[in-house]
């Protein structure tokens, strides 16, 4: 059995003025009004159209996914660990096969200001063919998304 050398995963972190319990709510059920879906989403880079939707279903097992204008759903991935207020590990798949999914480590830490620090991890880029590749694209791709979380998450009331 030949090992895949593992690749150095990305990590980023925002700080958004809500408690950890509020942040992690705000992330998971706010996905569609936070998402950048005209930019980072399958139908912006397949074809141009921005989906209708976007969602995160609640707990283990749950799924990532896109809606089309005709309805048709896009697989994102599937909620791994899902623990309110703490952490949201989800498989990050894009529409491809489970054997080439990677991992999204979200984590919540509550601050003494009230503040949260969330603290996103996106590793196991080894079990996709193109895996250094794509990790070099979503090492700055997780910004913009990341900075509309922030922005919206202390807008919200």
């Amino acid at each position: 059995m030949t090992l895949k050398p593992e690749i150095k995963p990305v990590e980023k972190s925002i700080t958004v003025q809500r408690d950890a319990e509020t942040a992690f709510r705000f992330f998971t059920e706010c996905f569609d009004t936070w998402w950048p879906t005209e930019t980072h989403s399958l139908g912006a880079d397949r074809n141009g159209i921005t989906p209708i939707k976007v969602a995160m279903e609640d707990g283990v097992d749950g799924r990532l996914y896109e809606v089309a204008a005709d309805g048709t759903e896009q697989s994102w991935g599937r909620v791994r660990v899902w623990e309110p207020g703490k952490r949201l590990v989800f498989s990050w798949q894009f529409d491809k096969p489970d054997a080439q999914a990677t991992e999204v480590d979200v984590c919540f830490t509550q601050l003494e200001s009230g503040a949260t620090r969330i603290d996103l991890i996106h590793s196991h880029w080894e079990n996709d063919p193109k895996g250094a590749e794509l990790r070099e694209g979503y090492q700055s791709g997780w910004n913009p998304v990341l900075a509309n979380l922030e922005a919206r998450c202390n807008q919200s009331t």
